[in-house]
Parts: C-alpha cells; structure tokens; sequence
C-alpha cells in the first residue's frame, strides 16, 4: 500500500505545500490509505509526511469542512459512514445520475454513445473472468460518461465531487452473488434508452439503478456493524470494512 509520504511526492509540484498536503491526504481517504475511523493527529500526520504542522492543520479543516473527516468526541478522524449518511448520499447521487441521464438521451452525441458501448463490452469482459475490481472501476467511468454526454458541465462537477464519498467505501455491491450480472444488464438497458432518446425512461432506469444499490449498501452496511460488534469494535473505533 503505498504510503502518504508517498502519495505527497505525486503532488509536490501542485501549488503549495499546503495544497499539495491536502491533495495527498484527500487521496489517501478517498483511496483507503486512511481507512473511516482512522485517528488524524495533525502531529502523527506531519512527521510521517515530513511538512510541519500548519499545512497539515490546514488541510484537515478542509477536509472537515468537505465531510471527509469529522469529530468524534475530542478526536478528529476519517469519516465513518451511518445508515443516514448514506441514505443522503445516494439519493443525492440518484437525482444527478438520474437527471444526467435524460440529458444524455436528449445530447449524446454518436461518439459519445459508442464510448459508452465500448466500455460496456470491457465492463463485461471483466465479469466473466470474474474481476469484480475492474468492474467496479469501469463501472464509475460509465456512469462519469454518461454525465460527460450531458452537455452539462455543473452536473459533472457535482457528480465528480460526491463519487469522492463514494469512492470511500471500499466495498462494492458487486461482489454480492449474482449483483454483477444484473448491474450489467441495468447498464445496458439504460444505455438502451440513451439510444433511443427516450429522456424520461433513461431517467427513471439510472434512478432505479440507484435506488437498488443504495438498498444492497445498506444491506452490506449492516451486515459489516452486526460483525464489528460482535468482534468487540465500534463504529468510529478504526476497525476496516470487513470483506
């Protein structure tokens, strides 16, 4: 796993030191470098990325106030999700994904579209050889394509902005038993609908797709507290998503 003093020297050429702190840690959070629960002591954090402490200081205050970390007690830590957390989060998603569909439908261009195919076709390479990783990943650049085929730059922003909070969760709904193959075929009818310029079904598959995964989030979130609790952890303690 590649470290934070690691990650700091890929941004080091990126504005300040201060920027470039903040860079690293948002990156090492959204990537799991630092797991949700994780303690931040702006001390720790400094030595191991050899800065002092006031970029550090400063780069967790942004993150704070991006709802990347957060108080727990007298704490500061990364950012553990709740069941409303992330019930807010993807209905959030659900109306953006929902409303970049429709525009998609109505805006795609014939490049466009075929992009999308395209990477319909890798995405179903990578579950018959079963690698649900891969999948995951092209998974997001489907749904980042579709937003691209919108035409609504704002939209893409705000996608790009809350698929960060996603990206969080190392979890994947798709290595539930049978969840890739269905999740393809909602890809492909959505991609259907795009095609045919039908902006209202488009609409209504992105958000069932949505609504259904956020179900099976909740499922699995549940699932990994009931395990938490019974290995005598906590939720905020530090304790990694089980897989």
């Amino acid at each position: 796993m590649m470290r934070l003093h690691a990650i700091l020297q890929e941004f080091s050429t990126q504005g300040t030191t201060a920027d470039a702190v903040y860079r690293a840690l948002r990156h090492g959070i959204v990537h799991g470098v630092l797991a949700p629960g994780d303690r931040l002591r702006s001390d720790a954090l400094a030595l191991e990325l050899r800065v002092s402490r006031t970029p550090v200081r400063e780069a967790l205050r942004k993150l704070e106030a991006e709802g990347l970390v957060a108080h727990s007690g007298s704490r500061l830590t990364v950012r553990a999700f709740s069941e409303q957390d992330l019930t807010e989060l993807f209905y959030v998603r659900e109306a953006l994904e929902g409303m970049a569909a429709r525009l998609a439908a109505e805006n795609a261009t014939p490049n466009e579209i075929a992009e999308i195919r395209e990477l319909l076709e890798d995405m179903d390479t990578a579950r018959q050889r079963g690698d649900i990783a891969a999948l995951r990943r092209l998974t997001g650049d489907f749904h980042q394509l579709v937003c691209r085929a919108s035409h609504n730059n704002r939209l893409l922003q705000s996608l790009q902005s809350l698929l960060d909070h996603v990206r969080q969760m190392q979890t994947s709904t798709l290595y539930g038993e049978g969840r890739a193959a269905a999740a393809l075929d909602e890809h492909r009818s959505l991609l259907a609908a795009i095609e045919a310029r039908d902006g209202d079904r488009a609409e209504t598959l992105a958000r069932e797709h949505r609504r259904r995964t956020l179900e099976l989030r909740k499922i699995m979130l549940r699932e990994q507290l009931r395990k938490s609790r019974a290995d005598g952890g906590g939720v905020g303690d530090g304790t990694k998503e089980s897989e």
